[in-house]
């Protein structure tokens, strides 16, 4: 085995005073990111799992000649409840004999058949009997013709050419019963998990760089003697290396082992019309693959990057030489993501939108130290007392050290911001009216309205119909809309009578889902600051171990050390966490055109959240961090 092979392995195993608190910071990191790396790749490939399997109802991929089927789909109610019906028909009856099955289908539905997810049919009722003309549904579907346990879906078998599929309704014509056409709510979701990653990238990448450089000075000096000894950059690098990859390799195991732990609760997340089937989030071999080489990777590089002092100059490290200051020049990055994303908008592409994301957050982790250092340097000019000036020192002398620890903190507020501004709305509350408007062909308005009154009349109802252009309102005095509904069925095909409140309702699953979709990303970011803040308290403790020796050597009182420490933790969040909030909202104004989707207090509460979360996770940080500095300064 390689000598310094060997030496890494050693140190893993043996890491010296404070060494073990570090490297279990560093796992704990490492094992973090694994997890939310695994949940970012699984929940992607989740969300074109479930698609796959209902793509068949919207693709729209044959023509009326040789298509096997024909599709229309309608939105129903049932006690309160939205759900899709699917009428179809089939085109071709010899190519139907020869294809397979519609996924979850024992075979297609012949006219009058009626096939229903098991939620739904949990829900059968008398009203869904009448309306669809049998007693029982024929058949449930299974889960291979479903994107969720939870979807309420009823496929319906129809005559050729009825209403709603024939050629002048502009149905969906199938090629086959297999399409894959991508459902638009996947396709939205995928969209919003590309935005995702993009503003997660850089807190995730934080933490990466966190794990790596948790007790950075300790492995400074450690590799800068080495190098004073003889040993060659490449064998420090490599010692390093080894070193690093070990604990992230065992980081990633872990946050794998944590991630199948967590599947089950994270499959109970009822996103996309509802929870997911446990096989959709499962990984598979690659994605296994994947996260244990690029974990590690990205770790060793991160600690490559970090340590490219001491293989240039070690003496420089072993005398503790003060490092170059941060240029001013780094504030030019502010404005390419601000501007690339006012020029693109809402309506441009998705990826250039992306890049422009990053650029935002790349330029908030490159300018974070320089801002650091100058508060550092005013800190330490105005200091009236030691606690002030000794916080000020350390911001200044080593603001890249000061700033990483609170980096995916930092970059938190960020995402906050910018989310803060597309907080989806609500839909209206129920107005419990019974109030349907329908919309007939050219000159069938009057005999729906003769149809519809004389149905509601017999059925027991009093009831208002007008007719308007191309309209009919009915309006009925009473609540038992399901009731009003199921006499009204049909009476114009392919529509089924709905309230203004129930179409809002029927569009509500979009809006919960982008609710719930930034509740998730949020929950990703402050997961990501809380475990680099967390780390970088072991780490930013470790390094200042020594300082602070030499200063309770010199009669400084340890209180005063641990009260710089603390100041020096938070004063970065601070001053440098609240202008990228609003760099954030300057970036979501940029795309919207200076408009606030937002409405009610949702963003002031996200912004409030943010700010308090930031500051608790410091304290609980810095107290943690406290005992660790107490004991590797003593002697």
């Amino acid at each position: 085995m390689n000598p310094m092979t060997d030496l890494g392995l050693r140190f893993v195993r043996r890491p010296g005073p404070g060494g073990r608190a570090a490297n279990l910071a560093a796992f704990g990191a490492t094992a973090v990111v694994a997890l939310l790396v695994t949940f970012l790749i699984a929940g992607s490939l989740g969300l074109t799992h479930r698609s796959d399997r209902i793509g068949w109802r919207t693709t729209n991929d044959g023509d009326a000649k040789s298509a096997v089927g024909v599709v229309n789909d309608v939105h129903d109610m049932a006690d309160g409840v939205p759900f899709t019906r699917y009428d179809l028909a089939i085109n071709n009856p010899q190519r139907n004999s020869e294809l397979p099955p519609p996924p979850g289908l024992p075979s297609a539905p012949k006219p009058g058949e009626v096939f229903v997810s098991p939620e739904l049919a949990k829900q059968w009722s008398a009203d869904l009997s009448r309306r669809y003309q049998v007693d029982k549904p024929t058949g449930t579907i299974s889960e291979a013709g479903l994107s969720s346990p939870d979807e309420l879906v009823v496929i319906r078998g129809v005559e050729k050419n009825s209403p709603g599929v024939g050629s002048a309704d502009r149905p969906k014509y199938l090629e086959t019963w297999r399409g894959t056409t991508l459902d638009d709510r996947m396709a939205l979701l995928l969209a919003l998990v590309a935005f995702g990653i993009a503003l997660v990238l850089f807190p995730l990448l934080s933490l990466v760089g966190q794990a790596a450089g948790v007790a950075a000075k300790r492995r400074e000096h450690r590799l800068a003697a080495l190098r004073l000894a003889g040993a060659t950059r490449s064998q420090v690098l490599w010692l390093s290396a080894v070193e690093q990859a070990v604990l992230a390799f065992a980081g990633a195991i872990a946050g794998l082992i944590g991630y199948t732990l967590l599947s089950p609760l994270i499959a109970r997340i009822p996103l996309g019309g509802g929870r997911w089937y446990l096989h959709d989030l499962t990984v598979s071999w690659w994605v296994v693959l994947v996260v244990l080489v690029a974990v590690p990777v990205l770790s060793v590089l991160s600690a490559m990057i970090g340590l490219g002092r001491v293989s240039i100059t070690p003496l420089g490290v072993v005398r503790g030489q003060t490092r170059k200051a941060t240029s001013a020049l780094r504030l030019g990055l502010l404005v390419i993501g601000p501007i690339m994303l006012a020029v693109l908008g809402t309506g441009g592409a998705i990826l250039p939108l992306l890049i422009g994301i990053a650029m935002a957050a790349l330029a908030v982790r490159v300018v974070g130290p320089w801002a650091v250092q100058l508060i550092g340097k005013i800190m330490a000019r105005t200091a009236k007392g030691p606690v002030a000036l000794l916080a000020g020192r350390r911001l200044a002398d080593d603001p890249k050290g000061a700033f990483r620890p609170v980096a995916a903190l930092v970059l938190s507020g960020f995402v906050t911001g910018f989310l803060a501004l597309f907080m989806p709305y609500g839909i209206s509350q129920d107005s419990t009216n019974a109030q349907f408007q329908l919309y007939p062909k050219q000159g069938q308005s009057v005999a729906v309205a003769e149809d519809a009154k004389k149905r509601l009349t017999e059925a027991g109802f009093t009831s208002d119909v007008k007719t308007g252009d191309q309209s009919v309102t009915i309006s009925v005095s009473t609540t038992d809309r399901e009731k009003v509904r199921t006499v009204l069925y049909d009476v114009v095909p392919s529509q089924v009578p709905l309230t203004d409140w129930e179409k809002d309702e029927q569009e509500a699953g979009i809006y919960l889902d982008l609710r719930l979709g930034v509740a998730l990303l949020l929950g990703l970011v402050f997961v990501t600051g809380a475990a680099s803040t967390a780390a970088g308290a072991v780490g930013t403790a470790l390094d200042q171990a020594a300082p602070a020796k030499a200063l309770r050597r010199s009669g400084v009182p340890l209180q005063v050390i641990e009260r710089s420490a603390r100041l020096a933790a938070v004063v970065p969040v601070v001053g440098v966490g609240l202008p990228v909030v609003g760099f954030g909202a300057l970036c979501g104004l940029a795309v919207s055109g200076g408009q606030v989707i937002t409405e009610g207090s949702s963003g002031v509460i996200l912004l409030v959240g943010q700010v308090i979360i930031g500051l608790v996770l410091v304290f609980v940080a810095g107290a943690a961090g406290a005992p660790v500095l107490r004991k590797a300064s003593a002697g």
